[in-house]
Protein backbone atom coordinates (compact mmCIF):
# COMPACT_ATOMS: atom_id res chain seq x y z
CA UNK A 1 0.00 0.00 0.00
CA UNK A 2 1.50 3.32 -1.12
CA UNK A 3 0.69 6.89 -0.21
CA UNK A 4 -0.87 9.12 -2.89
CA UNK A 5 1.66 11.15 -4.86
CA UNK A 6 2.65 14.64 -3.71
CA UNK A 7 0.28 16.38 -6.11
CA UNK A 8 -2.67 14.43 -4.74
CA UNK A 9 -1.56 14.94 -1.14
CA UNK A 10 -1.45 18.68 -1.79
CA UNK A 11 -4.96 18.57 -3.23
CA UNK A 12 -6.35 16.70 -0.22
CA UNK A 13 -4.65 19.02 2.27
CA UNK A 14 -5.67 22.28 0.59
CA UNK A 15 -9.30 21.22 0.07
CA UNK A 16 -9.62 19.93 3.63
CA UNK A 17 -8.06 23.16 4.92
CA UNK A 18 -10.30 25.29 2.73
CA UNK A 19 -13.41 23.61 4.18
CA UNK A 20 -12.09 24.07 7.72
CA UNK A 21 -11.14 27.71 7.11
CA UNK A 22 -14.61 28.55 5.80
CA UNK A 23 -16.80 26.42 8.04
CA UNK A 24 -14.74 25.05 10.91
CA UNK A 25 -15.81 27.72 13.40
CA UNK A 26 -19.49 27.12 12.67
CA UNK A 27 -19.13 23.33 12.83
CA UNK A 28 -17.00 23.25 15.96
CA UNK A 29 -15.86 19.80 17.10
CA UNK A 30 -17.56 17.21 14.87
CA UNK A 31 -18.33 13.76 16.20
CA UNK A 32 -16.61 10.81 14.59
CA UNK A 33 -19.63 8.88 13.31
CA UNK A 34 -19.09 5.14 13.70
CA UNK A 35 -21.08 2.11 12.49
CA UNK A 36 -22.25 1.17 15.99
CA UNK A 37 -25.52 0.86 17.83
CA UNK A 38 -24.73 4.06 19.67
CA UNK A 39 -24.97 6.04 16.45
CA UNK A 40 -27.48 3.83 14.67
CA UNK A 41 -29.95 2.38 17.19
CA UNK A 42 -32.89 2.11 14.79
CA UNK A 43 -34.18 -1.22 13.54
CA UNK A 44 -33.29 -1.75 9.89
CA UNK A 45 -35.04 -4.00 7.37
CA UNK A 46 -33.60 -2.93 3.98
CA UNK A 47 -36.92 -1.40 2.96
CA UNK A 48 -37.67 2.15 1.84
CA UNK A 49 -38.86 3.25 5.26
CA UNK A 50 -35.71 1.94 6.94
CA UNK A 51 -33.46 3.67 4.41
CA UNK A 52 -35.31 6.96 4.89
CA UNK A 53 -34.98 6.57 8.67
CA UNK A 54 -31.27 5.79 8.30
CA UNK A 55 -30.73 8.86 6.14
CA UNK A 56 -32.57 11.06 8.63
CA UNK A 57 -30.42 9.67 11.44
CA UNK A 58 -27.23 10.36 9.47
CA UNK A 59 -28.35 13.89 8.63
CA UNK A 60 -28.81 14.52 12.35
CA UNK A 61 -25.03 14.15 12.75
CA UNK A 62 -24.27 16.52 9.87
CA UNK A 63 -23.76 20.28 10.24
CA UNK A 64 -27.12 21.09 8.63
CA UNK A 65 -30.49 22.27 9.89
CA UNK A 66 -32.51 19.75 11.91
CA UNK A 67 -35.65 20.50 9.89
CA UNK A 68 -34.01 19.98 6.51
CA UNK A 69 -36.44 18.45 4.01
CA UNK A 70 -35.06 15.42 2.22
CA UNK A 71 -36.08 12.65 -0.13
CA UNK A 72 -34.72 9.52 -1.75
CA UNK A 73 -34.60 8.45 -5.36
CA UNK A 74 -33.65 4.97 -6.49
CA UNK A 75 -32.00 4.30 -9.83
CA UNK A 76 -31.44 0.96 -11.49
CA UNK A 77 -27.70 0.36 -11.85
CA UNK A 78 -25.17 2.96 -10.72
CA UNK A 79 -26.55 6.14 -9.17
CA UNK A 80 -26.17 9.29 -11.19
CA UNK A 81 -27.64 12.72 -10.62
CA UNK A 82 -28.26 13.07 -14.32
CA UNK A 83 -30.41 9.97 -14.66
CA UNK A 84 -34.12 9.37 -14.34
CA UNK A 85 -36.06 7.65 -11.62
CA UNK A 86 -35.76 3.92 -12.07
CA UNK A 87 -37.87 2.45 -9.27
CA UNK A 88 -39.68 5.43 -7.85
CA UNK A 89 -39.07 8.02 -5.20
CA UNK A 90 -39.92 8.49 -1.57
CA UNK A 91 -39.16 10.87 1.22
CA UNK A 92 -40.50 13.51 3.54
CA UNK A 93 -41.91 15.86 0.96
CA UNK A 94 -38.80 16.72 -1.06
CA UNK A 95 -39.23 13.90 -3.54
CA UNK A 96 -42.12 12.37 -5.39
CA UNK A 97 -42.76 10.02 -8.29
CA UNK A 98 -44.98 12.39 -10.28
CA UNK A 99 -42.29 15.02 -10.90
CA UNK A 100 -43.90 17.60 -8.62
CA UNK A 101 -40.57 18.15 -6.88
CA UNK A 102 -38.54 19.00 -9.93
CA UNK A 103 -34.82 19.30 -9.27
CA UNK A 104 -33.32 22.77 -9.50
CA UNK A 105 -29.67 21.71 -9.29
CA UNK A 106 -27.75 18.44 -9.44
CA UNK A 107 -24.71 17.92 -7.24
CA UNK A 108 -23.07 14.55 -7.64
CA UNK A 109 -25.51 11.94 -6.36
CA UNK A 110 -27.78 14.57 -4.82
CA UNK A 111 -30.52 16.74 -6.30
CA UNK A 112 -31.52 20.08 -4.85
CA UNK A 113 -35.19 21.09 -5.15
CA UNK A 114 -37.20 24.08 -3.98
CA UNK A 115 -38.25 22.02 -0.95
CA UNK A 116 -34.97 20.40 0.02
CA UNK A 117 -32.62 17.68 -1.19
CA UNK A 118 -32.93 14.26 -2.77
CA UNK A 119 -30.31 11.58 -2.24
CA UNK A 120 -29.89 9.37 -5.29
CA UNK A 121 -29.18 5.72 -4.59
CA UNK A 122 -28.38 2.80 -6.84
CA UNK A 123 -30.66 -0.17 -6.37
CA UNK A 124 -27.49 -2.27 -6.58
CA UNK A 125 -26.23 -0.70 -3.35
CA UNK A 126 -29.25 -0.81 -1.07
CA UNK A 127 -28.85 -4.47 -0.05
CA UNK A 128 -25.28 -3.97 1.16
CA UNK A 129 -24.97 -1.97 4.41
CA UNK A 130 -21.51 -0.62 3.56
CA UNK A 131 -22.40 0.45 0.03
CA UNK A 132 -25.66 1.97 1.24
CA UNK A 133 -24.20 4.02 4.08
CA UNK A 134 -21.30 5.21 1.92
CA UNK A 135 -23.69 6.32 -0.82
CA UNK A 136 -25.74 8.25 1.74
CA UNK A 137 -22.58 9.84 3.17
CA UNK A 138 -21.62 11.05 -0.30
CA UNK A 139 -25.05 12.66 -0.67
CA UNK A 140 -24.67 14.25 2.76
CA UNK A 141 -21.30 15.71 1.74
CA UNK A 142 -22.96 17.33 -1.27
CA UNK A 143 -25.80 18.64 0.91
CA UNK A 144 -23.30 20.14 3.37
CA UNK A 145 -21.59 22.03 0.56
CA UNK A 146 -24.91 23.22 -0.88
CA UNK A 147 -26.17 24.39 2.50
CA UNK A 148 -22.87 26.22 3.03
CA UNK A 149 -23.35 28.04 -0.28
CA UNK A 150 -20.26 26.48 -1.84
CA UNK A 151 -20.01 26.72 -5.62
CA UNK A 152 -17.75 23.85 -6.65
CA UNK A 153 -16.73 23.18 -10.28
CA UNK A 154 -18.55 20.17 -11.67
CA UNK A 155 -15.40 18.15 -12.26
CA UNK A 156 -14.43 18.47 -8.57
CA UNK A 157 -17.87 18.24 -6.99
CA UNK A 158 -17.86 14.56 -6.05
CA UNK A 159 -14.32 14.82 -4.69
CA UNK A 160 -15.07 17.99 -2.71
CA UNK A 161 -18.24 16.42 -1.32
CA UNK A 162 -16.25 13.51 0.02
CA UNK A 163 -13.68 15.81 1.65
CA UNK A 164 -16.53 17.77 3.24
CA UNK A 165 -18.02 14.52 4.54
CA UNK A 166 -14.72 13.48 6.12
CA UNK A 167 -14.25 16.94 7.67
CA UNK A 168 -17.76 16.68 9.14
CA UNK A 169 -17.10 13.36 10.88
CA UNK A 170 -18.20 10.76 8.33
CA UNK A 171 -14.72 9.57 7.34
CA UNK A 172 -14.96 6.03 8.70
CA UNK A 173 -18.25 5.33 6.91
CA UNK A 174 -16.89 6.80 3.69
CA UNK A 175 -13.59 4.95 3.97
CA UNK A 176 -15.34 1.60 4.30
CA UNK A 177 -17.05 2.12 0.93
CA UNK A 178 -13.80 2.87 -0.88
CA UNK A 179 -12.86 -0.82 -1.07
CA UNK A 180 -15.57 -3.43 -0.56
CA UNK A 181 -14.38 -6.99 -1.07
CA UNK A 182 -16.86 -9.73 -1.74
CA UNK A 183 -17.40 -12.99 -3.54
CA UNK A 184 -19.82 -13.80 -6.33
CA UNK A 185 -20.44 -16.63 -8.76
CA UNK A 186 -17.65 -15.23 -10.94
CA UNK A 187 -15.15 -15.17 -8.08
CA UNK A 188 -13.75 -12.34 -5.96
CA UNK A 189 -15.13 -8.87 -6.60
CA UNK A 190 -14.08 -5.46 -5.32
CA UNK A 191 -16.58 -2.61 -5.36
CA UNK A 192 -15.89 1.07 -4.82
CA UNK A 193 -18.59 3.69 -4.43
CA UNK A 194 -16.33 6.67 -3.70
CA UNK A 195 -14.52 8.97 -6.10
CA UNK A 196 -11.51 9.28 -3.83
CA UNK A 197 -9.39 6.15 -3.57
CA UNK A 198 -8.95 4.10 -0.44
CA UNK A 199 -5.49 5.69 0.03
CA UNK A 200 -6.80 9.23 -0.49
CA UNK A 201 -9.66 8.89 1.99
CA UNK A 202 -7.21 7.39 4.49
CA UNK A 203 -5.15 10.59 4.33
CA UNK A 204 -8.19 12.82 4.81
CA UNK A 205 -9.40 10.68 7.72
CA UNK A 206 -5.98 10.74 9.41
CA UNK A 207 -5.88 14.54 9.03
CA UNK A 208 -9.34 14.83 10.59
CA UNK A 209 -8.45 12.68 13.58
CA UNK A 210 -5.20 14.48 14.32
CA UNK A 211 -6.77 17.87 13.63
CA UNK A 212 -9.47 17.23 16.28
CA UNK A 213 -7.27 15.13 18.56
CA UNK A 214 -9.55 12.08 18.32
CA UNK A 215 -8.09 8.71 19.27
CA UNK A 216 -7.15 6.89 16.09
CA UNK A 217 -8.10 3.56 17.67
CA UNK A 218 -11.75 4.65 17.58
CA UNK A 219 -11.60 4.75 13.80
CA UNK A 220 -9.19 1.90 13.20
CA UNK A 221 -11.35 -0.61 15.08
CA UNK A 222 -14.09 -0.21 12.46
CA UNK A 223 -11.94 -0.45 9.32
CA UNK A 224 -11.58 -3.55 7.17
CA UNK A 225 -8.15 -4.95 6.35
CA UNK A 226 -7.37 -2.93 3.21
CA UNK A 227 -8.74 0.28 4.68
CA UNK A 228 -6.76 -0.29 7.87
CA UNK A 229 -3.55 -0.79 5.94
CA UNK A 230 -4.10 2.43 4.00
CA UNK A 231 -5.02 4.28 7.19
CA UNK A 232 -1.90 3.15 9.04
CA UNK A 233 0.28 4.36 6.16
CA UNK A 234 -1.60 7.69 6.03
CA UNK A 235 -1.30 8.16 9.78
CA UNK A 236 2.47 7.67 9.60
CA UNK A 237 2.58 10.43 7.01
CA UNK A 238 0.35 12.81 8.97
CA UNK A 239 2.41 12.22 12.11
CA UNK A 240 5.50 13.12 10.09
CA UNK A 241 3.86 16.48 9.28
CA UNK A 242 3.05 17.88 12.71
CA UNK A 243 3.51 21.46 11.52
CA UNK A 244 0.79 20.84 8.97
CA UNK A 245 -1.63 19.63 11.64
CA UNK A 246 -0.77 22.65 13.81
CA UNK A 247 -1.49 24.85 10.81
CA UNK A 248 -4.91 23.27 10.31
CA UNK A 249 -5.75 24.08 13.92
CA UNK A 250 -4.33 27.60 14.06
CA UNK A 251 -4.34 29.07 10.54
CA UNK A 252 -6.26 26.83 8.10
CA UNK A 253 -6.74 29.71 5.68
CA UNK A 254 -2.96 29.77 5.06
CA UNK A 255 -2.89 26.01 4.49
CA UNK A 256 -5.79 26.36 2.04
CA UNK A 257 -3.73 28.87 0.07
CA UNK A 258 -0.82 26.43 -0.11
CA UNK A 259 1.56 27.90 2.45
CA UNK A 260 3.07 24.65 3.68
CA UNK A 261 5.65 22.04 2.88
CA UNK A 262 5.07 18.32 2.99
CA UNK A 263 7.57 16.04 4.66
CA UNK A 264 8.05 12.38 3.76
CA UNK A 265 7.27 9.65 6.27
CA UNK A 266 9.84 9.63 9.08
CA UNK A 267 10.49 7.06 11.75
CA UNK A 268 9.62 7.68 15.39
CA UNK A 269 13.07 9.12 16.15
CA UNK A 270 12.82 11.56 13.24
CA UNK A 271 9.33 12.66 14.27
CA UNK A 272 10.47 13.36 17.82
CA UNK A 273 13.30 15.68 16.80
CA UNK A 274 12.02 17.52 13.74
CA UNK A 275 9.16 19.61 12.52
CA UNK A 276 8.40 21.01 9.10
CA UNK A 277 7.99 24.72 8.27
CA UNK A 278 4.82 26.15 6.78
CA UNK A 279 6.26 27.28 3.47
CA UNK A 280 5.84 26.60 -0.20
CA UNK A 281 2.73 26.46 -2.33
CA UNK A 282 0.46 23.53 -3.06
CA UNK A 283 -0.32 22.13 -6.47
CA UNK A 284 -3.74 21.25 -7.80
CA UNK A 285 -4.97 17.71 -7.98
Amino acid sequence: MELPNDETLNWIVTHYADFVAKHGEAIGQPELVLPTGEFFPDEFSFDVQSIARLFERMLSYAPVSDDLEFGLQFLDGEASAGGGCGTGGCGTGACSTDGSAAPTRAQGNMLETDEGYIAILSTAHVQNPTLLTTSLVRSIGAIILAEAGEEVPGDELDLASEVAAVASGFGVLLHQGSYVYGKSCGGARVQKVTQLSVEEIAVALALFLRHHDIKTSHARAHLDTTQREAFDKALEWVDSNEALVDGLRERPEEIALGFFELSPVRGLFGRLFSSGPLLGAAKTR
